[in-house]
């Protein structure tokens, strides 16, 4: 006997393997794979949806803050230059301008740290909803191993 089927044999496999009963449980795992995809993919768009307004609001707040911050250091310099040119001095000029440039540099610095908090805040709240969706993603992966 061949080690090889022949095509005649391996068509007669195949029509026993393949009855009605067979092709509707292959078709309606399928169709519902197709259902579970679009389901999953419609949650992936809103977990993106989410996502970027999470960062929308972030960047609001950001562009909000920084404007506060530019309107106040302006403040600041208006009245240092006031009473730079108001001082009886030139020590007493010199005084006010080295006071101004120590409070702006570590305004300057609170404000640096303030960013950095809020756009690590932002990034990981935004992610999370991505990251979950992953998690989810790799578990169906798995699900449909063999």
């Amino acid at each position: 006997m061949p080690a090889t089927k022949t095509k005649t044999a391996e068509a007669f496999d195949f029509a026993q393997i393949m009855t009605p009963e067979s092709f509707k449980e292959g078709f309606d795992k399928a169709a519902e794979s197709l259902r579970d995809a679009t389901e999953f993919q419609k949650e992936a768009m809103e977990a993106m949806m989410t996502s970027a307004g999470v960062y929308a609001k972030g960047v609001e707040k950001a562009a909000s803050e920084h404007s506060a911050f530019v309107k106040e250091s302006y403040d600041d310099g208006a009245a240092a230059m006031k009473a730079a040119t108001s001082a009886s001095s030139v020590q007493e000029a010199l005084e006010i301008q080295s006071e101004f440039s120590r409070s702006i540099m570590e305004k300057n610095l609170s404000f640096v740290a303030k960013l950095a908090d809020h756009w690590t805040a932002v990034a990981k709240e935004a992610t999370d909803p991505l990251a979950k969706r992953y998690g989810e993603f790799v578990e169906k992966v798995q699900a449909y191993r063999p």
